[in-house]
């Protein structure tokens, strides 16, 4: 299909698509209509505006804020009620409750609906507002000679303010005050804050957990993962060294992450920190990661599982050591270096 024809294939879609909009269009009926088109001054009178339509068509009704137009006041707007014909057709509508306070003859132009990308119109109205008659019978109550003399202008009546009132007539600036009072108040704290280094706000602090029990999850959560059974022995041993050495760091303030496997052990060969069956435990389980990640030695099961022994067994064993030094600590309180 060449250029041509499809120029021509697009105007045919949509000509076909709005002669199809219009027919829709020309179904939907509207109406505008006023429950009286004579009122006196003040009065009031509802403007009801109904949309005939499909039923699976959706019309915008118009929009209104406090006025129809100058001169004719929206007092109340009804919600958009609906109204079913028949299986196929509904009658939309909404009710609006006007006034006016001219007494002139005010005419409403036609209103705007919307329909997709379509605009549609009701018939313009006319609204005729009169001046307010004094019927007969209440004119001749009126004392008429009173009507020329001139009387002494009353004074003002002089009636305290309630506190209520005070209230209604200054709460915007009542709260301004406020909000810029306390914005002051944050600013200061903030810039004292700040000069001391302190947080503006100081969240409480989470109690850290001990370093076995962290270790412990962690070789639980390992052990459940179940590596070297899925044959992934270089990661398997990779996490259970990971953890061994963030347990070490944190127990006994050894920089494990920059350190060898050889230089782990070489801080603990001499130390009496802990025991020789603790030392041979760690030293076997470093010993076969590191064959496993740099020697390409595949270990066998048993293996395997003695390095994740071990790696528990030197935990556990290291448990004990650091309860003995926090007992010495709240009893010694001026002791507070731990030997590591």
């Amino acid at each position: 299909m060449d250029f041509k024809h499809r120029i021509n294939l697009v105007f045919t879609l949509l000509i076909g698509f709005f002669t199809f909009q219009n027919s829709i269009a020309q179904e939907i009926k509207l109406k505008a209509k006023l429950d009286s088109i004579a009122i006196e001054i003040g009065d009031q009178v509802w403007l009801t505006l109904s949309a005939e339509q499909p039923k699976n068509e959706k019309v915008i009704f118009p929009l209104f804020k406090d006025k129809i137009i100058d001169g004719v006041d929206l007092l109340e707007a009804s919600k958009i009620d609906t109204q079913i014909l028949n299986n196929q057709k509904i009658i939309v509508s909404q009710r609006l409750l006007i006034t006016a306070f001219d007494d002139s003859i005010f005419k409403l132009p036609p209103f705007v609906f919307r329909h997709k990308l379509d605009t549609l119109y009701t018939d313009s109205l006319l609204l005729m507002v009169n001046k307010v008659r004094i019927d007969s019978t209440e004119y001749a109550k009126i004392d008429t000679s009173q009507m020329l003399k001139i009387f002494d202008v009353k004074e003002p009546i002089d009636t305290p303010w309630t506190f209520k009132e005070f209230l209604q007539l200054y709460y915007p600036y009542i709260l301004i005050l406020l909000g810029v009072s306390l914005i002051i108040i944050l600013v200061v704290i903030y810039i004292k804050r700040r000069n001391k280094n302190r947080p503006f706000i100081k969240l409480p602090e989470k109690p850290k957990e001990p370093a076995y029990i962290i270790a412990l999850r962690a070789l639980d959560d390992l052990k459940a993962k179940k590596l070297w059974q899925a044959e992934k022995e270089i990661l398997y041993y990779t996490e259970l060294t990971d953890i061994l050495r963030a347990y070490i760091e944190d127990r006994f303030s050894i920089h494990t992450f920059e350190r060898t496997s050889h230089e782990i052990l070489e801080s603990f060969k001499h130390s009496e920190n802990i025991e020789q069956n603790l030392y041979m435990a760690l030293k076997q389980t470093l010993t076969f990661s590191d064959l496993t990640k740099f020697a390409k030695y595949k270990p066998l099961p048993d293996e395997n599982d003695l390095s994740m022994k071990n790696a528990y067994q030197f935990v556990q064993g290291t448990i004990v050591a650091e309860k003995i030094q926090v007992d010495e600590e709240l009893n010694n309180p001026e002791k507070v270096s731990f030997e590591k």
